[in-house]
């Protein structure tokens, strides 16, 4: 039997679909973040169904049993389940809404549906298939409004466009299922997130081929590479074709030397000004708005980390936790207002894209600090640059430029993994639950900051 996460499984790679259905797939906890989004999920959901009662439902009948929840359907070897199934009185036709707990329609819902309408067209007179999902645009005011905070899209021409693809694709997808041959599944080009790593890479080098920058984004280079018997980054030819940064990235590593432009460092950092106000900021992005003035999955600014260098080279350190079911925006740019003055001194950060776009939404949302928030923004300096155009680049950051691989390389005694919580991920989800759920437990708080 194909179901559609199988199918989905299969659309991620065959050989991970072949792994789940001959129990192969590696063991892995569920962590904290992931289940964080699996409840955001079942509560998009479940507003969703209450959207549907409540304001669709009524336009096409005022029988409740011509409105099927999670039916079930199975065609032969295929089984489908869909969110939502209505009955139209008038036209004796059904329509199909799958909800999404995202802002868009992205290719992988399009194919999702194009099965459940195979599978279910079978039995019920398909007419409609839509996607509900979050509208991006609804800001909260007071309560939530279900209207506002959902969207609508018909997706009919798409499935019909997709339909002969889907026939063959999970045609093919059973035929993996049944075969007991791995070798004939073609297997992930993503080995970080893969789960099932010892069938994908049973041999993976240290500094493989999967690392270069973004190549896993062009399948078919990735692909030329295997063909070639190529895995370990060391064995790439000087005349296979990469982009320049790649080129870069692979020729820092053959050298197995850290390659450190001086003198173009030197002049970035001549733009600083002391003292110097290094930042950094944890956020909160929930699908359902929590507070009056945001969006979905707009960010709350929860937390920040804020050394202060002056020129003399004294060292001081501020941070702010916010811990109340309150909005943290007042109070945490209340308490960084009194550390960073106005127009003295860069703010260095660790990837200026997102502490200015945090800054520019909390000024958004709190008008009376949107100067304070235009001026840091005007000051900002991203240090990451300096690794990210590789002006610094060494074979141990194996192509990556996140401070989470940088810092361990140039400061070997500090490291994220020997903490509790490690990342920004597991730092949202943990603030949701220490704040919203599970009461104040101090070891958390402690682990935050």
């Amino acid at each position: 039997m194909i179901t559609k996460t199988d199918f989905l499984t299969y659309l991620d790679s065959p050989r991970h679909l072949w792994a789940v259905k001959h129990n192969k797939i590696d063991k892995k906890d569920i962590d904290v973040y992931l289940k964080h989004l699996l409840e955001q999920g079942y509560e998009v959901e479940e507003l969703a169904v209450d959207y549907i009662k409540k304001y669709i439902l009524p336009k096409y009948s005022t029988n409740k049993d011509d409105l099927h929840i999670q039916a079930t359907q199975v065609d032969g070897i295929y089984e489908a389940r869909v969110d939502v199934l209505i009955r139209n009185e008038h036209t004796d036709k059904w329509d199909m809404y799958e909800i999404k707990s995202s802002s868009k329609v992205d290719n992988k819902h399009r194919y999702d549906a194009t099965f459940q309408y195979l599978v279910f067209d079978k039995v019920y007179d398909i007419d409609n298939i839509y996607i509900l999902h979050l509208n991006g645009d609804y800001e909260k005011e007071g309560e939530i409004s279900l209207p506002d905070l959902f969207t609508i899209e018909n997706i009919n021409s798409d499935v019909n466009n997709l339909k002969n693809e889907v026939l063959d694709l999970r045609l093919d997808a059973f035929k993996i299922s049944e075969s007991n041959d791995v070798d004939e599944t073609l297997a992930c080009i993503r080995p970080k997130q893969c789960p099932c790593p010892s069938l994908c890479h049973p041999n993976l080098p240290e500094y493989s081929i999967y690392d270069i920058n973004r190549i896993t984004q062009n399948e078919g280079k990735v692909r030329d590479l295997e063909a070639l018997g190529i895995i370990d980054i060391y064995d790439i030819p000087e005349d296979f074709e990469l982009s320049d940064i790649q080129r870069k990235q692979v020729n820092v590593a053959q050298s197995e030397e850290a390659y450190i432009d001086k003198e173009e460092i030197e002049a970035m950092f001549d733009d600083l000004e002391y003292p110097l106000y290094f930042l950094d900021y944890e956020t909160f992005n929930p699908a359902i708005p929590l507070f009056n003035g945001y969006r979905t999955f707009d960010h709350i600014t929860f937390q920040y980390s804020l050394h202060v260098l002056d020129n003399d080279g004294n060292l001081t350190h501020y941070e702010y936790l916010h811990t109340d079911m309150t909005d943290p925006i007042p109070s945490l740019l209340s308490s960084l207002k009194e550390h960073i003055k106005d127009d003295d001194g860069s703010i260095v950060v660790w990837n200026k894209s997102f502490e200015g776009t945090r800054n520019k939404r909390m000024g958004e949302i709190y008008p009376e600090f949107e100067d304070f928030c235009e001026d840091m923004n005007d000051r900002l300096f991203d240090l990451m640059d300096v690794f990210k155009d590789q002006k610094y680049d060494d074979p141990k950051f194996k192509g990556s430029y996140s401070i989470k691989s940088v810092l361990p390389v140039l400061v070997p005694e500090l490291s994220y993994k020997n903490l509790n919580v490690q990342n920004g991920a597991m730092a949202m989800a943990s603030w949701y639950d220490y704040v919203f759920k599970d009461g104040k437990s101090k070891n958390i708080e402690n682990d935050l900051l």
